[in-house]
């Protein structure tokens, strides 16, 4: 388990496939296309992107971690 921000981890599960945590919770799963993509996906909300690497896969699972984080709290 590697570091790709301070709040996601990362795991390689096989080459090409990586697995990601946020805050210890595995929330998705990124998938190489080609040496300069990776197709992201979230593991709650079935939505997913393409991103050009691990960070930026990092930061749109944080992103929506957080909202859901808010909307749970103003519930």
């Amino acid at each position: 388990m590697f570091p790709v921000t301070s709040r996601v981890t990362c795991v390689r599960a096989m080459p090409g496939v990586y697995r990601l945590y946020y805050q210890s919770r595995r929330v998705g799963e990124a998938v190489t296309i080609d040496i300069n993509a990776l197709y992201v996906s979230h593991s709650f909300t079935e939505s997913g992107r393409v991103v050009a690497s691990l960070r930026a896969a990092a930061r749109w699972l944080e992103t929506i971690e957080e909202a859901e984080a808010s909307s749970l709290a103003a519930a």
